[in-house]
């Protein structure tokens, strides 16, 4: 099993994330995304590792693989990526200038900032008299004492995460506004005539970017810089320990440096229940739409999750909104196909556990992602899709 190894990436200029709307039009606003999807990063990193010879980006681009044995081993082929695998992406801030950076994640799907606590959804039975179109036994429901909107634009700090990964309510503290991580940083744009190069009448339009470590005169500022956290699996040491990259849309610069980090894990899986959480990490791309690989409906009108040696039942899930991912396939220069995912964050709660709950983690290591994946289904993989954590259901 190849080794993750973590780099910290620092935007130095506005980053611009594509959304999966349609824009062109005279007077069009281009909205961005944030967290980015996870290819965005892979797209980064494999084009560093192609750029750093010309004759390996050369034969990639012409044959379809590399000429250097250790980069074909890492990078593979368009349809058979090999060993690079993206494993972890997440926000991130560094105290310090060469300090190990933090983790900052969005708030999962069964967490809410309510006032200044935080409240979590709890999987309950559906109440008699109460009409729901679910399939599923439970709901995930929000007690409260008092009505009461979210706090929007809050982020989960890394101890914070943990707890919620044990099953315990995260502090006040360990909330961050978004605003300590970035800003949005919108840009006014005309339209050109590729051929005369001259500007083509009413094609004005915005688009969207974010300015990371943001500093404010009147509150201290929580960290030195912000950026992103990635792991990735298959390099080895074919990237430097630090460097540039190109990232995201008009290729802003963007600075990384290998850091040493290790992935929270649940100490205690199932607990005297048998029954866990399955947090995504990153958006899901699922071949039954909400359906994570591996659960299907049984005759007795459950869900059940079966693999190899392990089983349990799905009883709640709490999503977020739908989103599109896509891309721009350099290789065969056209777009990615258009797939619906199930947004990172969302939450999945199993029972009735029954097995090895060793061959369960082994499993959630690879990603969820089915036995015999596609070359699509081994591209996306790759790019560190469908990649999730186990947490305690308490």
């Amino acid at each position: 099993m190849s080794t993750t190894i973590y780099y910290y990436v620092r935007p130095t200029d506005s980053l611009f994330v594509r959304g999966n709307l349609a824009f062109g039009d005279s007077g069009e606003h281009g909205s961005s995304q944030m967290p980015p999807p996870p290819s965005l990063f892979a797209g980064a990193f494999r084009s560093a590792l192609l750029g750093q010879d010309a004759e390996h980006l050369s034969s990639f681009l012409s044959q379809g693989r590399c000429s250097d044995a250790a980069l074909a081993q890492c990078l593979g082929t368009p349809d058979n990526p090999c060993d690079f695998r993206i494993t972890w992406l997440s926000l991130a801030g560094e105290p310090g200038a060469g300090a190990a950076p933090e983790p900052i994640s969005p708030l999962p799907a069964d967490l809410l900032m309510l006032g200044k606590s935080f409240a979590k959804l709890k999987p309950r039975a559906v109440q008699t008299g109460v009409q729901s179109a679910g399939d599923l036994p439970l709901r995930a429901t929000l007690h409260s004492a008092k009505q009461e909107k979210p706090t929007g634009g809050i982020y989960l700090r890394s101890n914070g995460f943990r707890q919620h990964l044990q099953g315990q309510l995260p502090e006040q503290s360990h909330g961050i506004e978004s605003h300590h991580l970035f800003v949005r940083d919108p840009r006014l744009g005309i339209g050109l005539n590729a051929d005369a190069r001259t500007v083509e009448e009413g094609q004005i339009y915005t688009t969207e970017g974010f300015a990371f470590s943001p500093h404010d005169d009147t509150t201290p500022a929580p960290f030195a810089s912000t950026g992103f956290l990635v792991g990735i699996q298959g390099v080895t040491d074919l990237m430097p320990l630090e460097g540039m990259l190109r990232l995201g849309g008009d290729g802003r610069s963007a600075h990384y440096r290998r850091v040493n980090f290790s992935a929270p894990a649940l100490t205690n899986m199932l607990g005297k229940d048998n029954r866990f959480r399955l947090i995504l990490q990153t958006p899901a791309l699922f071949a039954h739409g909400w359906l994570p690989e591996g659960v299907s409906l049984q005759n007795d009108g459950s869900y059940r999750l079966q693999g190899d040696g392990f089983q349990a039942r799905l009883a709640c899930a709490a999503l977020g909104r739908r989103e599109t991912v896509s891309g721009w396939d350099l290789y065969q220069w056209k777009p990615k196909p258009a797939q619906a995912a199930v947004p990172a964050g969302s939450v999945y709660w199993f029972d009735d556990f029954a097995g090895d709950v060793g061959k369960l983690a082994a499993w959630l290591h690879q990603g969820l992602w089915p036995h015999n994946p596609d070359a699509l289904q081994q591209s996306r993989r790759a790019e560190g899709f469908n990649r999730a954590l186990l947490g305690a259901w308490n």
